[in-house]
């Protein structure tokens, strides 16, 4: 079973994003909206694992 630490999916993001800045700022794309679907499904299964979690998390939302 192979296991990721943070650490490695922090960096991965990281320089995802990087990537992302760099083809937006070559193809002046000032108005693009990038969603990272992998992070979303990533953080949907952390949600899932520790249901506390969540609860702070909608907690923080609902105090904006």
């Amino acid at each position: 079973m192979k296991t990721e630490n943070a650490f490695s999916l922090n960096a991965a993001s990281s320089e995802e994003h990087d990537d992302i800045t760099a083809l937006s700022d070559a193809f002046s794309l000032k108005a693009f909206r990038y969603i990272d679907i992998a992070r979303e499904a990533r953080l949907n299964t952390i949600m899932t694992r520790w249901p506390l979690l969540r609860e702070i998390s909608a907690a923080q939302e609902s105090e904006r």
